[in-house]
């Protein structure tokens, strides 16, 4: 009985020490999938520089990264850490997340219940990787993409490159949209003003396909 207990005790201390490391993460690879997303923008003058989230950061010495964004540049958001917002800009390489000090930023109104006009057009992430469109069919949105990995055929010498395609149905509410197909592929999307933000369970294709990825509007 004691020992159940004391290893009920340690499991439980690991577990919380796990989430306190947890709660100061905020990577590319895992913000697409933490919702809810807001938009914002850099009210601040001069440069408003990235923090990292490894060890101590974003408050210890060593932790403000080389990447930063300027006055005007807007940005998406999800969650607050003291000070720090989570924040992600979408460019090349897969676009830059990081921590920002949340006075540097103003939260901008969006659409909570876009128009179903609002989703139509092609829509790509980082690299055009991965692409998708949206069209409405009898007043219903529908989606036809594709993924590869480790990039477009056309981008890269990889002798074995993995691909990804869904073709379907979503199904609105509010600015969220959601795909499922009978291969278990399941995507959530959100619409959050000139943004798209896609996240997967990564069984929408081949090994290491994903559509989790911010996506800017490529054309209507």
């Amino acid at each position: 009985m004691k020992r159940s207990l004391l290893t009920a005790l340690a499991l439980f201390a690991a577990s919380t020490t796990a989430q306190a490391q947890d709660s100061n993460w905020c990577r590319n690879g895992l913000f697409p999938s933490e919702p809810p997303f807001e938009l914002a923008e850099v009210t601040a003058p001069g440069r408003t520089f990235f923090y990292d989230d490894a060890g101590a950061c974003p408050d210890g010495e060593g932790c403000r990264t080389r990447s930063y964004l300027i006055e005007g540049d807007k940005l998406l958001i999800n969650r607050t850490f003291g000070p720090w917002t989570c924040a992600f800009y979408p460019g090349k390489g897969g676009g830059t997340a990081g921590w920002i000090e949340t006075r540097r930023l103003r939260t901008l109104v969006t659409d909570k219940a876009p128009p179903l006009e609002a989703w139509i057009g092609q829509w790509a992430g980082s690299e055009d990787n991965p692409s998708i469109r949206f069209w409405q069919e009898y007043g219903k949105l529908h989606v036809v993409g594709e993924a590869f990995w480790p990039g477009r055929p056309e981008r890269t010498d990889w002798p074995s490159i993995h691909i990804g395609e869904i073709s379907g149905q979503v199904e609105r509410k509010g600015n969220t949209g959601r795909y499922e197909d009978d291969m278990l592929c399941e995507i959530d999307f959100t619409l959050v003003g000139q943004f798209l933000v896609g996240a997967s369970n990564r069984n929408c294709g081949g090994a290491n396909v994903s559509f989790t990825a911010v996506y800017k509007r490529e054309s209507d």
